[in-house]
Parts: C-alpha cells; sequence; structure tokens
C-alpha cells in the first residue's frame, strides 16, 4: 500500500470492534502510520510518527477556537518537545494563503500537513474543529481533545504527559476534567488570570475580537480584575471602539496605574 494512499487502520487493543455509532477510534486503538504532504510541498511525513509521543490538531483558518488551540499548543510544543512530535492537519480544500495567516497568528513552530482529499477527515469522522489527537509512542490513541474554553490547556498537557508515561490514565482523566471555576471551592480568579494570559497572547497576535471575548470570560469570573479590564479596553482600542475603551482603560489604570500598554491604548484613543 502506497504510504500516500492516505488509509488509516484502526486495531483495537483493548476492545471489541467499534460500534458504527462512534464517531472516532476509541482511546487504546492503535493507528496506522500515514503519510501525509506538508504545506508548501514537499515529501510527505507521518501525522503520528512511530516510536514517539504525538500531538496531532486538525484546524480551520478563519476559526476562532482553532486559533485559540493553536496558541495553546504553542505554548505545549515549547515545553515538550522534542520529546513530543506535533503536526497541525487541514482539509485540502483551505486555500494554503489562509492556512499560513493562521499559523502565523498562532505563534506555533509545528509542521502543517494537507489532507488533500479528505480521506483522513472522512476516515477519522472529523466533523467539528479544532480537534487534538494524543498518541503515545507506541502509537496507541491516548485521547481526543475537543475544544473547550477553560482549562484546555491543563486537559492537553495532562494528556501528553499520560502518553509519555509521566502520570497514569486516572490521573490524567482526574486533571483532563477538573471542577468548573464556578463550583465550591474551586477560584475564579486563577480562571480569570489564565483568560487574560490567553486573550493577552492573542491580542498581541492581531486577534482583538477573541480577546476581547475572553476579557470578558475573565471579567464574567472576577469583575475586579484590573488586568481583565485593561485587556478589554486594549481590545475595544485595537477594534477603534474607543469610547467603550476608555473606560475599561481608566478602571484599570486605577488599580495599576504603572500599565503601560494600557496607557499606550489610553494615550491612542485620546488623540
Amino acid at each position: 500500500m502506497s504510504p500516500l494512499a492516505l488509509l488509516l487502520g484502526v486495531l483495537s487493543l483493548t476492545a471489541p470492534a467499534l460500534a458504527p455509532a462512534l464517531d472516532h477510534p476509541e482511546p487504546g486503538a492503535a493507528l496506522e502510520v500515514v503519510e501525509l504532504p506538508p504545506l508548501g510541498g514537499g515529501p510527505a511525513r507521518p501525522f503520528a510518527p512511530p516510536g514517539t509521543a504525538s500531538v496531532f490538531a486538525f484546524v480551520r483558518p478563519g476559526q476562532d477556537h482553532s486559533l485559540e488551540t493553536l496558541g495553546r499548543l504553542a505554548e505545549l510544543e515549547r515545553e515538550f518537545a522534542p520529546r513530543v512530535s506535533f503536526v497541525a492537519i487541514v482539509s485540502g480544500s483551505v486555500p494554503e494563503a489562509e492556512v499560513r495567516e493562521m499559523v502565523a497568528r498562532s505563534g506555533v513552530r509545528m509542521p502543517v500537513l494537507v489532507d488533500r482529499d479528505d480521506r483522513l477527515y472522512g476516515r477519522l469522522e472529523v466533523r467539528l474543529h479544532p480537534l487534538v489527537g494524543v498518541v503515545d509512542a507506541t502509537g496507541r490513541l491516548v485521547a481526543w481533545e475537543p475544544f473547550h474554553q477553560v482549562n484546555e490547556g491543563e486537559r492537553l498537557r495532562a494528556r501528553i504527559r499520560e502518553a509519555l508515561g509521566e502520570i497514569g490514565a486516572a490521573e490524567a482523566a482526574g486533571a483532563a476534567a477538573p471542577k468548573r471555576a464556578t463550583m465550591p471551592g474551586d477560584d475564579p480568579r486563577a480562571v480569570a488570570r489564565r483568560d487574560v494570559k490567553l486573550g493577552e497572547m492573542l491580542l498581541g497576535k492581531g486577534s482583538p475580537e477573541p480577546a476581547l471575548r475572553t476579557a470578558e470570560r475573565a471579567l464574567s469570573r472576577d469583575p475586579d480584575s484590573a488586568a481583565a479590564h485593561a485587556l478589554a479596553g486594549r481590545a475595544l482600542a485595537a477594534l477603534g471602539r474607543c469610547a467603550e475603551a476608555l473606560p475599561e482603560l481608566d478602571r484599570a489604570l486605577r488599580t495599576a496605574p504603572g500599565d503601560e500598554a494600557a496607557l499606550s491604548a489610553r494615550k491612542g484613543c485620546a488623540r
């Protein structure tokens, strides 16, 4: 069989044959090595190289959630490379220029592979974006992770550590499904700080609209957060909505008068 045939075989290692109702191969299944061409051409390469833990992300340009997931994967890539292989996978129907723009904005360094005829998409029943798969060094699927607005980075980190054998499946499952920030005993301010960090990254990559939504999410958890008000003001200023930006920036600066980014955004709106 040609490696470019883009056929994916699924052999169950721990369970009976998959039921037709399942969308994806189950965790524990072994994925056959499949090679896809990289963006821009060149020799095909496997989306999950044998002998190494791998993370592969099905993403779509022009979608905020895909951009957010790639941003989180960029951080994990810096943390776990070269022990873990990271790749992004896009549909062959997407214009190359849009893919390159998404990659540049996300900050990832991972290769981008192109499923030219969408046969891998179809074989794996990928219907929603983004979708991240994690595979261990034996080629066994550890987990599928769809997009999560809360704790996505922690979920992915836990699954990668499971693939590396650093933690067990039970510990990874606990980390992958933490309590919601609004539940008793959890600290919504800590979650808000993580939202602000993500929003600042998105704003730095030229994505003010998703940065504003992230700031609003942070403020819903911690209404007194100066950093979240500053982020909201900076995002609004970047969108040209200065009348809305100034109250947010002023509130942030009353608590943190030395915030240079907020000061700069305010000066820009005052011109």
